[in-house]
């Protein structure tokens, strides 16, 4: 599968995300920067921790920095709705 975009609500905002297919986990990119990477786990979605993820050349999204972009961190409903795109796209 290739590298594809999703789009959520977030904050009053809607954001568009970059989700980057792995070997067993997809990488979600936000601004350049990666914003972390989630896992399917039978019926569960959860975060991956940064030393699991093969960045590449990316660089990590910093949402303390003074940027235009709508600040983000995941959390629950954040990843529910990413994984609810992902799951939408692959079908």
């Amino acid at each position: 599968m290739t590298a594809f975009n999703i789009r959520f609500e977030h904050a009053g905002n809607t954001v568009t995300l970059t989700i980057i297919p792995k070997d067993d986990y997809y990488l979600i990119v936000y601004f350049g920067g990666i914003l972390g990477a989630i896992r399917n786990r039978d019926t569960d979605w959860v975060i991956l921790k940064k030393e699991d993820i093969n960045h590449g050349e990316l660089s990590y999204y910093d949402h303390t920095t003074e940027s235009a972009a709508t600040k983000i961190t995941l959390g629950t409903a954040e990843i529910n709705q990413i994984a609810g795109e992902i799951e939408n796209h692959s079908h």
